[in-house]
């Protein structure tokens, strides 16, 4: 008779105790993401860890360690552990998730892309003169594909040409030409792969915003709304002081147009009276139908009238109303 023997393995103290402690720093954190730190060399991972210590901290586990604690967590924090990859660090703040993202891609830096890399992007090289005198580079730049010649005792690229498209793996002929170039299509830097903040696990996708495309649309937006109020006569404190200023202009071409006498509007209306009665004499004598220059403060006292629903003085426009109303 065989007996089985069953053998339970021994967790180290200091496993249980990294695990635990990583759950308690996530239950803290306002923030938790996780960050890519794949191809970045250790110099700049340490120039980062120092730009970045005011606003956030970074803490490197083993990936089962971090499993272990994320599952410890609660159930809204668990998707965090589908992002965790080869080598994936946690990053602790106080900066939401979006300022995060964009604070993380500003800070990466271009490097070059190594024999056998994915192109991240279409990779272009510029048609026109390089700075390289005649001798092997022509040679390396056909190699790699690059269209190249001489010409007045320069290399030149003929043509523009995309030399390896986005996802296409480099050769190690055009890793080197793009090099010699100082070409560098890679950006190296922490790449975030999920952030947790308030019960919502972020992915790279969700956090991609183009911020001036999206102030530009509040922008039109925030103009179209004023201009609806303002044709609309909806009264808000921003709207006001506009709304206002319409109405005394209005008022004031009316006084004109009717003649209404109002103590503040006579001048205005005695010239355009006598504008229009040198106008009728001069139709009466047969002369020309245009009212002398005489009579132009009639003319430029409408155009005041109009250019007051531009000014942006409040006081001016209550000062209108009043003298016309008052």
């Amino acid at each position: 008779m065989s007996v089985q023997v069953r053998r339970t393995e021994h967790v180290p103290e200091w496993k249980i105790r990294e695990v635990e402690d990583l759950v308690e720093r996530i239950g803290e954190s306002p923030v938790v993401g996780l960050v890519g730190l794949t191809d970045i060399p250790a110099k700049q991972l340490q120039d980062l860890r120092a730009v970045l210590r005011d606003v956030a901290s970074i803490k490197m586990v083993r990936n089962n360690i971090a499993r272990r604690a994320i599952e410890k967590c609660s159930d809204d924090v668990s998707p965090l552990a589908d992002s965790i990859e080869a080598q994936t660090a946690f990053i602790f703040t106080d900066v939401n998730p979006f300022k995060l993202y964009k604070m993380l891609e500003e800070k990466k830096q271009p490097m070059p892309i190594k024999a056998g890399g994915k192109a991240p992007a279409d990779i272009v090289i510029e048609k026109g003169e390089t700075s390289f005198s005649p001798g092997p580079m022509v040679g390396k730049l056909q190699s790699a594909g690059i269209p190249a010649a001489i010409k007045s005792g320069k290399v030149i690229i003929n043509e523009t040409k995309v030399v390896a498209e986005e996802g296409e793996t480099v050769s190690a002929q055009l890793a080197e030409v793009l090099a010699t170039m100082e070409i560098f299509p890679r950006k190296v830097g922490l790449e975030l792969l999920a952030v947790y903040e308030g019960g919502l696990v972020f992915r790279p996708e969700d956090l991609t915003i183009d911020t001036e495309a999206i102030l530009s649309q509040m922008s039109t937006a925030s103009g179209q709304a004023l201009g609806l109020a303002l044709e609309i006569g909806y009264a808000t404190p921003t709207t006001i002081r506009p709304l206002l200023q319409r109405v005394a202009s209005k008022a004031r071409n009316l006084v004109l147009e009717c003649a209404i006498p109002v103590p503040s509007m006579m001048e205005a209306l005695l010239a355009r009276a006598a504008a229009d009665a040198s106008l009728l004499t001069n139709l009466v004598e047969g002369g020309p139908a245009e009212a002398p220059a005489a009579s132009v403060p009639a003319e430029k006292t409408e155009e005041k009238a109009e250019e007051a629903e531009k000014e942006e003085d409040e006081e001016a426009g209550l000062g209108g109303l009043s003298a016309l109303f008052g």
